[in-house]
C-alpha cells in the first residue's frame, strides 16, 4: 500500500497552544507555535544582589561551556536562539528566525518529560557566584500562565550574569553566595514557570545604569559580537531535517483507537512503547521528533516485516520550518501471526535513511507498567517525613516495589507509599535512590522512579574550588535581640604576620539569619588568615586566631557564639549572642564624638531610608540610633587588631 501526501500546515501567529494539522486521516503533524512573549519575567536590578558594569561589554572574560549533560542532537534541542531585532520582526544571530519575537535567551528543550524524569542535569556554563536561586515552583507546565520559575543567576567574576531558568522543582544545588565552578550541576531541567516543554532557558547579560542588557552569546552574521561560548556549536536553523526520537505503540498505549487519542500532550510525555504488538492489532501507531525546514524534499515511512518485505508506507513533503515537532501515523494493521518477530518503522528523509524503530510482533498485545504521573521528583532535607505514593499505568494487582540504593530510613508502607524520614544521613548535597515497579518482580516488565535528595547543609564532592567562607555575625544595631535585619558586609582575609596584608576580600549581603557565604579566589587553601569584618557603621573586628582554610570546602566561622570568637574579645554581649559594636559611622576606627555628632544632625533633619547613620536598620535616623553611638562612645569603643 504506497500513498503520497503533501503537508500543508497553517500556522496562525495568535495561537499559542497547539497547532496540529492533517492532510490524511492517518498522517499528523504538530509544530510548536511562536510564542508572542518573552518566557522569563522582565529582569530588574536589586541593589542588594546586582553590580553594574561601568560600560558596555563587547565580550568580557566570561565564556559559557555546554549548560546541559546531553550533548546537543544526542537528547538536547535547540528550540530558540536569541531574537536580536526589535518589534516585530525575529532575527537569530544568523539574520534566520529561529527564535521568537523578543526571546531574550537560548532554549535547549529535552525530548519530552519522560526524560526530563531522568533529572537531567543543568551545569554551570561558566564559574561564579550564586546571587538569587528559586526552587518551589510547580515543574510539568505546558502552557504559559505567568507562574514563577526555578532559577539559578550566576555572576561571573568579570561582573556579567547569566541565568539558568525552568529548572525542575527542589532540584537547585547551591547556595546563595556560593562560587560554584564552571561545569557544577546547578540543578535539573524541568517546565516551571512560562514554559510548554521540559527546556533550560540560558540567558546571559549585564546589568548597565541599573537596567539589564541581554547578550547574545552566539556569534554569525547578523550578531557580531564575539562568541560567548568557548566551543561555540554548529547552528542549526539551517537544518533540512534531523531525526531525534521515535516510538511504536497501539491503543493500549493511548486509551482507545491510535487515530483519535493521540494527540501532542500524550506525545510530551513520551507515549509508552509496548512490550509486544498482537498481530491481529487492528491500528499501529508511530510516532517521530523532529526538526526541519521547507525543502520540498520528501520524507517516507515504512513498515517492514521481520524478513524485511514491506508491509505499508507512506511519502510526505517537508513545506514548512519544525523548531520543535512531531509527526505520527496511524495505519492500519492485523497482519495476523503469518509472520513474528521484530518488525520496524523505517523513517527516510530525501531516500536516506535516518533511523529505524524495532517492535516486535506475537500473539498477543503486553505492555509494561508505567509509573505516572512522573518517574522523577527531588527532594529538600526537612522537618518532616516526605511521602510519595507509587502509581503505574495500565493498573496492575500484582505490582512489586522495591527500594534501590536508599537511605536506611527511607521506607515503603501499604506497598506503594514511599516514606522519607528526615532522619536519613547523606554525605554530600546529592544523594539519589530508585524504586523499582515490577510485574511480580519480573526482569521485563517494569518501570523505574527516580529520587534526588537535596542537602544543602553539605559539601559538594568535589568541593566549590576557592578557598570560601561560611560566616555569621550580627551587627549590635541591626540584632533586636530576637531578630536580625540583613546588610552588606565586606569580608577580607589578611596575612597572619605583620604587616596583616590584605590577601583577598568579598562584598555580600548576610541575610536575616546572620549568614553569608565569602569567596576568595585568589587566596590558598591550607594557609593560614584572619578573617576581618567590615560594616558600613559598625566597628572592624578581626577573628580571635588566624584560620585555615581546607581545599574546596568552606570553612565555618560564627562571631554569634563567644566573645572569644573576635580578637580582643571585641563583641558586645545581647541576649545571648555577641554582636560586632555599631556606631562606626565614618569607619575611623573609634566609636566617638565624630559619629554622635553625625547621628544627632541626621536626627534634627528627620533623615530616613538607607542611611548611613541608621543603625537599628528601620529606615529612620532617629532617638535609637543616637543612643547606641552615644553608649559606646562612653565605654570608649574602638579596633582591637594584632
Amino acid at each position: 500500500m504506497k500513498k503520497n501526501f503533501l503537508l500543508f500546515l497553517i500556522l496562525i501567529p495568535a495561537l499559542v497552544f497547539s497547532q496540529t494539522a492533517s492532510q490524511d486521516e492517518k498522517l499528523f503533524f504538530y509544530n510548536s507555535p511562536k510564542q508572542q512573549q518573552n518566557c522569563t519575567p522582565e529582569i530588574k536590578f536589586n541593589p542588594e544582589i546586582h553590580e553594574n558594569v561601568s560600560i558596555m561589554l563587547e565580550g568580557g572574560s566570561a565564556e559559557l561551556d555546554w549548560p546541559l549533560s546531553y550533548n546537543l542532537n544526542s537528547g538536547a534541542v535547540i528550540v530558540n536562539y536569541v531574537d536580536n531585532q526589535s518589534g516585530g520582526t525575529i532575527k537569530d544571530y544568523e539574520g534566520n528566525d529561529w527564535a521568537y519575537n523578543g526571546h531574550n535567551g537560548t532554549d535547549i528543550a529535552l525530548h519530552d518529560f519522560r526524560n526530563m524524569d531522568r533529572c537531567v542535569p543543568v551545569v554551570a556554563g561558566e564559574s561564579g557566584r550564586v546571587v538569587e536561586i528559586a526552587y518551589t515552583s510547580y515543574d510539568r507546565n505546558t502552557t504559559w500562565d505567568g507562574q514563577p520559575a526555578n532559577i539559578v543567576c550566576i555572576r561571573h567574576d568579570d561582573g556579567t550574569y547569566a541565568y539558568y531558568y525552568h529548572l525542575m522543582k527542589n532540584s537547585v544545588l547551591p547556595r546563595v553566595g556560593e562560587y560554584v565552578v564552571r561545569g557544577r550541576t546547578i540543578g535539573f531541567v524541568g517546565s516551571s514557570g512560562n514554559s510548554s516543554d521540559a527546556h533550560l532557558h540560558i540567558e546571559p547579560g549585564m546589568f548597565v545604569n541599573n537596567n539589564w542588557v541581554k547578550r547574545d552569546p552566539w556569534n554569525g552574521s547578523f550578531n557580531t559580537l564575539p562568541s560567548l561560548w568557548r566551543n561555540q556549536l554548529p547552528y542549526v536553523g539551517d537544518t533540512t531535517f534531523n531525526l531525534h526520537d521515535m516510538g511504536v505503540y497501539v491503543a493500549s498505549s493511548v486509551g482507545g483507537d491510535v487515530e483519535f487519542n493521540t494527540d501532542y500532550a500524550k506525545l510530551k510525555e513520551r507515549i509508552i512503547s509496548p512490550n509486544t504488538v498482537s498481530g491481529y492489532e487492528p491500528k499501529i501507531g508511530f510516532w517521530m521528533q523532529f526538526q526541519g525546514n521547507a525543502t520540498g524534499r520528501q520524507a517516507k515511512y515504512e513498515i517492514r516485516r521481520s524478513d524485511g518485505t514491506l508491509f505499508d508506507d507512506i511519502t510526505f513533503s517537508m513545506i514548512n520550518q519544525y523548531q520543535y515537532a512531531w509527526s505520527w501515523w496511524t495505519p492500519d494493521f492485523n497482519p495476523g501471526i503469518g509472520v513474528t518477530g521484530d518488525w520496524y518503522v523505517r523513517v527516510l528523509y530525501d531516500n536516506v535513511e535516518k533511523g529505524r524503530c524495532f517492535f516486535d510482533v506475537q500473539l498477543l498485545t503486553s505492555n509494561r507498567p508505567r509509573l505516572y504521573p512522573v518517574a522523577g521528583k527531588c527532594f529538600r532535607k526537612g522537618d518532616f517525613t516526605r511521602r510519595d505514593t507509587l502509581r503505574v499505568r495500565p493498573v496492575r494487582t500484582n505490582m512489586q516495589y522495591d527500594l534501590l540504593g536508599a537511605p536506611s530510613n527511607v521506607t515503603i508502607t501499604n506497598d506503594s507509599i514511599i516514606n522519607i524520614s528526615p532522619s536519613y544521613t547523606q554525605t554530600y548535597r546529592l544523594r539519589e535512590f530508585k524504586v523499582v515497579a515490577s510485574m511480580g518482580g519480573s526482569s521485563t516488565l517494569r518501570d523505574t522512579m527516580i529520587y534526588k535528595l537535596v542537602d544543602t547543609t553539605k559539601p559538594n564532592p568535589i568541593g566549590n574550588g576557592i578557598v570560601s567562607l561560611d560566616l555569621t555575625a550580627f551587627t549590635e544595631g541591626r540584632f533586636d535581640g530576637s531578630d536580625f535585619k540583613g546588610d552588606t558586609v565586606t569580608v577580607q582575609l589578611r596575612g597572619s604576620l605583620s604587616p596583616y596584608g590584605i590577601v583577598d576580600q568579598d562584598k555580600f549581603k548576610l541575610n536575616n539569619d546572620g549568614y553569608g557565604i565569602a569567596n576568595f579566589p585568589n587566596a590558598s587553601p591550607g594557609v593560614y588568615y584572619y578573617l576581618v569584618v567590615k560594616h558600613r557603621n559598625s566597628i572592624e573586628t578581626w577573628s580571635k586566631t588566624v584560620q585555615q582554610f581546607p581545599d574546596g570546602y568552606p570553612h565555618e566561622y560564627n562571631f554569634t557564639t563567644s566573645r572569644t570568637k573576635a580578637y580582643g574579645d571585641n563583641l558586645k554581649f545581647k541576649n545571648f549572642k555577641y554582636c560586632l559594636y555599631s556606631g562606626d559611622v565614618n569607619q575611623d576606627g573609634i566609636v566617638d564624638a565624630t559619629d554622635f555628632s553625625m547621628v544627632d544632625n541626621d536626627v534634627s533633619f528627620f533623615i530616613a531610608g538607607y542611611e548611613i547613620t541608621d543603625l537599628d536598620g528601620d529606615f529612620f535616623v532617629d532617638a535609637g540610633d543616637m543612643a547606641i553611638v552615644d553608649n559606646n562612645a562612653y565605654n570608649f569603643v574602638s579596633k582591637v587588631r594584632p
